[in-house]
C-alpha cells in the first residue's frame, strides 16, 4: 500500500513530532510514504477568508499533484485533511471546478483524468489495518482521552468515515494499544484555535473547559490527531494554569505517537522528547 504523503505547514516545523510519528508508525505496519513532490501550503482558513475560489485552488493545487502522482493523498493534519476533501470533493463537482480550473491554470497546472481519495492517517488506521496484529508493547495501566476536535469528522458529507457527533475510531485505536479510553463529552468541542488570536480570553476558556475534563477523568495523556488543537491545548496550558490558577501538566500527544509506543518504537524516533508539557510522566508509568 502508498499514498503521497502530505505533511503540510505544521508537520514540518511546530508539529514535527507529528511528522516522526506518523512515518515511524507507517513505516513499522509496512505502509509506503512518499512525500508529494512540490506540495505547498492547503491555505488554511486563512486564505479562504480571502477568496473562497483562491483558497479552494491551494487546496486543490495539492490534490491535482497527488492526482498526477496516481497515488491517494493522506494527510496527517485534520485541517489540512479536511481542506484537501473539500477540494478533492469540488474538483468532483463540475460548477465548484469550472470556478477552480482557470487558477490551477495560471499555476501552470491542469487536471488528470484520474481522480483519487483524500484520506487522513486515523482513518486509514483504523479502517483499513490490523494493528491488534502489530501490538508488542501494550500501554497497560495508561488512561487516556481522545480529542477529536473540530475538523477530523466533520462535516459528515466530505468526511463520512465516523460520526460527525461522537467519533470512536481513536478511542478504538487507543484501546487495540492497550490503552483505557475514558468516556469523553468534550471530544469534538472547539478548542477556541482559530479564535486565540483576536478573542484570546474566548478561547483560553474554550480550552480550559476541555483539559477540566480531562483532568477530571483523570486521564494520563490527552490525545489528538490536529497540530492547532494541539498549540491550543499543550502550548497554552501554562497560560491557563496562571490565570485560573489551576495546575495541570497534563501531556498532550498525537495518536501515531501512542500507537509507536505499543508497536515498541522508541520514544526519541516518535518525537516524544519535543514536546512542551512533558511526556516523562507518561512514559514512567509505561516503564519505557
Amino acid at each position: 500500500m502508498k499514498y503521497s504523503y502530505y505533511p503540510g505547514c505544521s508537520l514540518h516545523s511546530t508539529a514535527k513530532e507529528f511528522d516522526l510519528s506518523t512515518q515511524a508508525v507507517m513505516e513499522a505496519l509496512g505502509i509506503e510514504l512518499e512525500e508529494l513532490q512540490d506540495w505547498s501550503c492547503c491555505g488554511g482558513s486563512v486564505a479562504g477568508s480571502v477568496s473562497h475560489e483562491v483558497g479552494m485552488a491551494l487546496s486543490a493545487r495539492n490534490v491535482v499533484l497527488a492526482q498526477q502522482q496516481k497515488n491517494d493523498l493522506l494527510a496527517a493534519c485534520s485541517g489540512c485533511y479536511n481542506k484537501s476533501a473539500r477540494a478533492a470533493n469540488a474538483l468532483g463537482n463540475e460548477k465548484e471546478r469550472r470556478k477552480i480550473e482557470p487558477i490551477l491554470e495560471d499555476m501552470g497546472l491542469s487536471i488528470p483524468d484520474h481522480p483519487i481519495q483524500v484520506r487522513n492517517i486515523v482513518d486509514v488506521l483504523a479502517n483499513d489495518l490490523d494493528l491488534a496484529h502489530h501490538i508488542k508493547t501494550p500501554l497497560t495501566g495508561l488512561r487516556v482521552v481522545c480529542y477529536y476536535g473540530c475538523l477530523l469528522t466533520r462535516p459528515a458529507d466530505i468526511t463520512g468515515w465516523d460520526s460527525p457527533r461522537f467519533p470512536m475510531a481513536m478511542d478504538r485505536i487507543a484501546q487495540i494499544c492497550g490503552a483505557e479510553v475514558a468516556d469523553f463529552h468534550s471530544k469534538t468541542k472547539c478548542c477556541g484555535g482559530p479564535i486565540l488570536v483576536p478573542q484570546e480570553a474566548v478561547a483560553l476558556e474554550l480550552t480550559k473547559q476541555i483539559l477540566d475534563e480531562a483532568q477530571a477523568l483523570e486521564a494520563d495523556c490527552i490525545v489528538l490527531a490536529c497540530p492547532l488543537c494541539s498549540t491550543n491545548l499543550e502550548l497554552r496550558q501554562p497560560d491557563i494554569e496562571v490565570k485560573y490558577r489551576k495546575d495541570y501538566k497534563l501531556p498532550v500527544i498525537y495518536i501515531t505517537e501512542l500507537i509507536g509506543l505499543a508497536l515498541g518504537i522508541q520514544p526519541i524516533h516518535l518525537g516524544l522528547d519535543k514536546h512542551l508539557v512533558s511526556t516523562q510522566p507518561l512514559l514512567k508509568k509505561l516503564k519505557r
